[in-house]
């Protein structure tokens, strides 16, 4: 099964690689010549950076959610299956003291 590079949403990729990278570089600052050090300090400044860009509502940045091409059919309902709200109107209704 291929990927789709076609539903990829690259600015959102964009966005966490540059964060990936900026949370390494500081992680390796900070750290000096500890590298396993960095990479915990790397691993939270990405864990922190991740969760303010994901779950902090902000409205003209890319987000994985808000920014999102949207189909036509963006309900998520069938349109081939019958609308269970609707009741069969063939079928007489179980409710009803005099059925047809």
């Amino acid at each position: 099964m291929p990927i789709e590079l076609s539903a990829v949403y690259w600015p959102y990729v964009g966005v966490l690689s540059l964060l990936a990278f900026i949370a390494a570089l500081l992680g390796n600052l900070i750290a000096f010549r500890n590298r396993f050090a960095a990479a915990i300090i790397a691993a939270i400044l990405f864990a922190a950076g991740f969760v303010f860009w994901t779950y902090y509502p902000h409205d003209t940045l890319p987000s994985p959610l808000s920014s999102w091409p949207t189909s036509p059919n963006s309900t998520g309902a069938n349109p081939t299956s019958p609308n269970p709200a609707s009741p069969n109107p063939t079928s007489p209704n179980p409710a009803s003291p005099n059925p047809q």
